[in-house]
């Protein structure tokens, strides 16, 4: 297992994919269970999907 920011990701796999995310995006860790030398980007997509949606969901209060 290896634990890494998500730029770190995203510069070793795809770095035209990095103006995507926002700074608060780029620095979520992420945990790759086989390592960083077997994400594709087709792995890489879901994993920025998975941290965009997560960095979506905001509390509404009434």
């Amino acid at each position: 297992m290896q634990q890494i920011p998500l730029a770190n990701l995203v510069q070793y796999v795809s770095p035209k994919w990095l103006h995507l995310l926002k700074e608060e995006e780029q620095s979520q860790w992420v945990v790759l269970r086989d390592g960083i030398k077997e994400v594709n980007e087709e792995d890489l997509a879901e994993i920025v999907e998975a941290v965009i949606q997560e960095h979506q969901k905001n509390p509404f209060y009434h």
